[in-house]
């Protein structure tokens, strides 16, 4: 993920990488926290099944009802899930790993905008923060692939591949199920994102004890 590693010691490749590995970790828990807190104080009861996570984002719920803490939560989130990607983002160095992050970092600030009064803005950050990520683990995957001949990267593959394409195929076809999906999809992604992130981290250590 660094641009020129040849620029950094071997300690501070390893301490970068260590970085990514945390800053990951830290989307992953935030993307739960958000997920936890806005199903208890959403303005209706959740459906797991009905609603999206955007939905924790809307000034009234589908009933009416005023939804102000849930969009509270969410608007936070997304503003924390943007400064993680931007310190990734500074971490990787000016590369295609750094432009996809600010993009996705760009896209958790769209996300922001209640999908119930712009939903056209709204699904755009959607749009950026999957579209990016997802091509990002992708380019990560194929890196550890041309160093390593372990079967590990193809099910980092399988795992990502199986979880999102699913759901942008009944996003577009307008599937009653979508929402459903689309959890497994963003867990999917954000686990994906993080094995891979750890692999590499793994690779530089193995490379600094020898």
């Amino acid at each position: 993920m660094l641009a020129r590693t040849e620029l950094h010691t071997r300690e501070e490749v390893l301490g970068i990488y260590h970085k990514l590995n945390r800053y990951s970790s830290y989307l992953i828990y935030l993307t739960i926290l958000v997920f936890i807190l806005g199903m208890l104080t959403y303005g209706q009861p959740f459906s797991f099944k009905e609603h999206a996570i955007s939905h924790f984002g809307r000034i009234r719920t589908q009933d009416g009802s005023p939804n102000t803490l849930s969009l509270l939560v969410y608007g936070t989130g997304m503003i924390l899930s943007a400064l993680i990607c931007f310190k990734l983002s500074n971490l990787t160095e000016h590369n295609t790993s750094h432009f996809l992050l600010r993009i996705a970092a760009g896209g958790y600030i769209l996300l922001i905008v209640p999908c119930d009064v712009l939903n056209t803005i709204h699904s755009i950050g959607g749009a950026l923060v999957i579209g990016s990520l997802w091509l990002l683990t992708v380019i990560q995957i194929h890196e550890l692939i041309k160093h390593t001949n372990k079967i590990r990267p193809y099910l980092y593959h399988l795992l990502l591949q199986g979880t999102v394409l699913p759901y942008a195929f009944l996003y577009a076809v307008g599937s009653p199920i979508r929402h459903m999906v689309q959890k497994f999809a963003i867990l999917g992604l954000m686990i994906s994102l993080k094995l891979v992130i750890l692999d590499h981290a793994k690779g530089m250590r193995k490379m600094s004890d020898e």
